[in-house]
């Protein structure tokens, strides 16, 4: 059995695969270094960038990126190019699993699009099928082998061969009716967290403005009480699929929108959590009287803790706002290696807040928690502000004006 993925963008990436073949990985994922170290030198896993390689694979699976355009419009050019790629290398008996998040029906098309280009009859002599992927960054290797894999096949052959192949990870395997069902079970599951975020988003700026800190009611409010599991606000909600799978989502049935007259909840949920960020500058911009000339450290530019991914990131969306309002920025981030994002500069040192004038936590990680015990380096700021967006801070000294997300006025 030999298998190819097709990852990220659909275009070669020679540096990705030699450092791949190297027995390296290109990202941090704990547990994924030893494993890939030992499928590479056993000969089980090659990377490469040449497509006539293809074909001399029997099962495909792709995770090729997709997005979203200004509009909330899906944009799965990439994917819908994978036609292209494979169907003139496929053999009687190939299967191909797309994982990507899609837009309900996607997998039919592109499954009748490559039918039509192969001569390959769906469902007898090519199989194909959807199967989410589902595992968050930070514990992948883990959910991996243990999640449920959800399938869903462009005919009964399909799901009972994609089931087989995507067995052999672990995890139960759930048969749903068809690839549309498997490809919404994907789009709920971000758009459910969405909307509880979203909810929390606006939970937190009903307290600010009635003086209620948002943290002690909602953490009384779940106190030993079932029916409630509210979360905890935060200054953004972000990441490459909370992003865009409300939006995917939501087009699956875009003319009820306009017909009802009023948007999808979790499309609320999404413009909720946006607002934090544009509230988070403002009450910045107030405390300091303007942004002009001020030195600001956005401390995390990754889209959660513990994570060195910022693709998408609220960080850095907050970032750009603080440096159109004439705003210096700096940001703080021990997970991230680039030395700089977006043409602002990245410190893995709290050294860096020296002669700030405010700081704005964006995420919670480790190091920032831990900073919090005896905030090395707070006394050498210009000015002593703080946007907490996260709850991270603590016992802040008096010298320290303590703002943030869910805290009241």
């Amino acid at each position: 059995m030999l298998v190819a993925v097709f990852e990220g963008k659909l275009e070669k990436d020679e540096g990705r695969c030699c450092v791949i073949n190297d027995s390296k990985s290109p990202f941090f994922e704990e547990g994924m270094d030893e494993k890939l170290k030992k499928a590479v030198q056993d000969g089980l896993l090659t990377a490469t960038s040449d497509p006539s390689k293809i074909s001399e694979c029997n099962i495909f699976i792709s995770a090729i990126g997709t997005g979203v355009l200004e509009d909330g419009t899906p944009e799965i050019s990439d994917i819908e190019a994978l036609d292209n790629l494979i169907s003139s290398r496929l053999d009687v008996g190939d299967t191909l699993i797309l994982k990507t998040t899609l837009p309900i029906g996607t997998t039919e098309k592109i499954a009748k699009r490559i039918s039509d280009s192969s001569s390959l009859k769906l469902d007898d002599e090519l199989f194909v099928a959807f199967c989410p992927e589902r595992i968050v960054e930070g514990r992948a290797m883990h959910e991996l082998e243990f999640l449920p894999k959800i399938i869903g096949g462009v005919g009964p052959k399909s799901s009972s061969r994609a089931a087989e192949i995507m067995e052999i990870l672990g995890g139960e395997i759930v048969i749903v009716s068809d690839s549309k069902t498997a490809e919404m079970c994907k789009l709920l599951d971000n758009a459910y967290r969405m909307t509880r975020f979203g909810f929390s988003a606006d939970i937190a700026s009903v307290a600010w403005r009635n003086g209620i800190d948002a943290y002690e009611a909602i953490n009384a409010a779940n106190f030993h009480y079932d029916r409630n599991n509210i979360p905890l606000p935060s200054v953004g909600v972000s990441g490459y699929c909370l992003t865009k799978d409300p939006y995917y989502l939501n087009a699956g049935a875009s003319e009820l929108w306009s017909e009802r007259g009023f948007p999808s909840t979790w499309i609320s949920a999404r413009r909720a959590a946006d607002m934090q960020i544009e509230e988070a500058v403002e009450r910045i911009t107030d405390e300091l009287e303007r942004l002009s000339g001020k030195r600001i450290v956005v401390a995390g530019a990754t889209y959660k803790e513990n994570v060195d991914d910022f693709r998408l990131s609220h960080g850095r969306e907050i970032a750009r706002k603080l440096i159109e309002g004439g705003a210096e920025v700096i940001f703080w981030d021990p997970w991230v290696s680039e030395s700089s994002i977006d043409e602002i500069a990245v410190s893995s040192s709290n050294d860096c807040i020296q002669d700030s004038d405010c700081i704005i936590f964006t995420v919670p990680h480790t190091e920032f928690l831990e900073w919090n015990n005896d905030k090395v380096n707070l006394e050498s700021m210009r000015t002593g502000l703080i946007f907490d967006g996260w709850g991270i801070i603590s016992n802040a000294p008096d010298f320290v004006k303590l703002i943030g997300t869910g805290r009241p006025k």
